[in-house]
C-alpha cells in the first residue's frame, strides 16, 4: 500500500513486538502529523507513549478493530481466527508497506519449515563477502521496515506469517522444505504449505529442493507462472555422504567447515544455487561458506565440563529439527530434552524415526511433554524416557544423569512459548541452568 492512499484513512497497528515498534516508527517519519492507534497490552505501553499516538490497552474485538480503515497488524496474529477473521477492517502488513514503498536492491526471500535462519545468514555472509551492501531481515535478522536506504541485496529469512497474503514480491524466492508447523496459526497443515507457497507465487525466478518431496506435491495442486530452478540433486548442488557437491565434484565436506549435520550441507547447496542462479563467483562463496560460523542456539556447544558436553539447539522448533541435530552426535551417550508449546504437529512419525536409534535418554518437558513422553512408551523404544514438569528441572536431572562422555542435547522440537519470550531466551535459560 502507497503511503498517499493512507493519508485520509483512520490507521492500527495491531501488536507491540519488535516489528510493531519499527512500524510505529516508520509511520511516524513517514507520515508525520498523522493521528495513529497501537492495539497492545497495558504492559507494553510504559515508556512508549508518542505524540500522536494512542493506546488502546482493552481486548481487541471485532468493534474495536472496525475503529479503523486500516490495520498494520503483526505477523505473529493468524487472519484465520477470531477476531481477525470477522473484521471489516483493511489488514496489511509492515513488509506491503516497505515493498510499495521502500525496497532497494535485489530481494531474495528466503523460506522453509526448517533452515530458513542458517540459510538467510550464510547466503549474507557469502553476498558480504563479495562486497556487496546486504542487509539480513524478516523474521531473523532486522525488521523489514526499518531497512531504509539503497542495498544491492536484501536477504529477507520469511516465515509463513509473512508470507501468507502474498505481499512479499521477492527477485528471488527460496522454499527450503515443507513439513508441518505452525497449525495453531494455520489451522490445518494444508494452508499452511498453502501460505507457504505464495511467496513462490510472488517471485520473480523460484528455487526449489529437488530432495523435499512435498514440494514436488505442492508444485502439482499450484503449478507456478515460471519454471522453477533446483538443488538438491545430481543436475546442481547437492549433499552426498556428508559432502557438499556441485555435480560430480566435491566442494565441502562435513570436517572442512565449521557447521554441523548434512542438514547444514543442504543449506550450503541451497546458498550455493542462489549464487549461481545470480552470476556470482562460486570460488569466493565456497571460501565464506567455509569460515561461516553456527548461530546462536543452533546446535550450539555452550559448556563442556567433567567430561560431558551441552549443546544448545533451541532454535529447534519442529520434530524435524530435532531429528536433523540428533545425526550430529552419538546417541547412545546422548540425554536428549525435548518438548515445549504444542502446536498441534504431530510426533508420531519422530518416535517411529528414533525407534532403532534412540538417545539413551529423552527428557519431557513443556506443554506437549505428556503427549511425547506417551507416544515414546506407546512405541516400546528401547530407552529411557520421563517426564519433568520444567526445563529447568530437566536441565537439573540431565546434569545428575549424565557421565563422562555424555552430550546433554537441547533439541526441544517445539517453541518456547508455553514458558519463555522466545527462543533465545529459552537458550539463554538452559545455558544459565547447566553452570548452576
Amino acid at each position: 500500500m502507497k503511503l498517499e492512499s493512507l493519508k485520509d484513512k483512520t490507521i492500527a497497528i495491531w501488536g507491540f513486538g519488535l516489528e510493531g515498534k519499527a512500524t510505529l516508527a516508520y509511520l511516524l517519519a513517514r507520515c508525520p502529523n498523522r493521528e495513529i492507534a497501537v492495539l497492545c497490552g497495558a504492559d507494553e505501553v510504559a515508556g512508549a507513549q508518542r505524540k500522536g499516538v494512542s493506546f488502546i490497552t482493552e481486548p481487541v474485538t471485532v468493534e474495536v478493530l472496525d475503529q479503523f480503515e486500516v490495520v498494520v497488524k503483526s505477523p505473529g496474529i493468524s487472519p484465520y481466527q477470531a477476531p481477525a477473521k470477522q473484521a471489516k477492517c483493511q489488514f496489511i502488513s509492515s513488509a506491503a508497506l516497505w515493498f510499495d514503498n521502500e525496497k532497494s536492491g535485489q530481494i531474495i526471500a528466503i523460506t522453509g519449515t526448517k533452515g530458513k535462519s542458517t540459510t538467510a545468514a550464510m547466503l549474507t555472509a557469502v553476498l558480504e563477502a563479495m562486497n556487496f551492501k546486504v542487509v539480513l531481515a524478516g523474521n531473523f535478522g532486522l525488521p523489514l521496515i526499518q531497512c531504509l536506504g539503497k542495498f544491492d541485496f536484501v536477504v529477507l529469512e520469511t516465515s509463513s506469517y509473512q508470507a501468507y497474503d502474498g505481499s512479499i514480491k521477492a527477485d528471488i524466492g527460496v522454499l527450503l522444505n515443507l513439513y508441518s508447523e505452525h497449525l495453531n496459526w494455520h489451522l490445518t497443515e494444508q494452508q499452511y504449505h498453502h501460505d507457504k507457497w505464495q511467496l513462490l507465487c510472488q517471485s520473480e525466478r523460484v528455487l526449489l529442493n529437488a530432495a523435499d518431496d512435498n514440494s514436488t506435491k505442492m508444485l502439482q495442486k499450484e503449478p507456478l507462472r515460471m519454471q522453477p530452478e533446483y538443488y538438491g540433486n545430481q543436475h546442481g548442488f547437492y549433499e552426498l555422504n556428508g559432502v557438499l557437491m556441485y555435480q560430480d565434484k566435491a566442494l565441502v565436506s562435513a570436517y572442512g567447515w565449521q557447521l554441523k549435520g548434512r542438514h547444514n550441507l543442504h543449506n550450503a547447496a541451497a546458498v550455493c544455487a542462489i549464487v549461481l542462479m545470480l552470476g556470482l563467483d562460486i570460488k569466493i562463496a565456497i571460501n565464506a561458506i567455509k569460515q561461516f560460523k553456527p548461530l546462536p542456539h543452533r546446535l550450539q556447544l555452550v559448556a563442556e565440563f567433567n567430561g560431558v558436553k551441552f549443546i544448545n539447539d533451541s532454535i529447534s522448533s519442529t520434530p524435524h529439527s530435532t531429528l536433523a541435530a540428533m545425526g550430529t552426535v552419538d546417541l547412545s551417550r546422548t540425554i536428549l530434552l525435548v518438548g515445549g508449546f504444542d502446536r498441534g504437529v504431530d510426533w508420531q512419525w519422530w518416535v517411529e524415526a528414533i525407534e532403532e536409534r534412540p538417545p539413551q535418554l529423552i527428557i519431557c518437558s513443556g506443554e506437549n511433554s505428556k503427549k511425547i513422553h506417551q507416544l515414546v512408551l506407546n512405541q516400546q523404544i528401547k530407552t529411557q524416557c520421563i517426564k519433568q514438569p520444567s526445563l529447568k528441572q530437566a536441565v537439573k536431572y540431565a546434569k545428575e544423569q549424565a557421565q563422562p562422555g555424555d552430550t546433554v542435547l537441547l533439541s526441544p522440537g517445539a517453541p518456547s512459548f508455553d514458558a519463555f519470550d522466545d527462543y533465545q531466551h529459552r537458550g539463554q535459560k538452559f545455558s544459565q541452568w547447566i553452570q548452576q
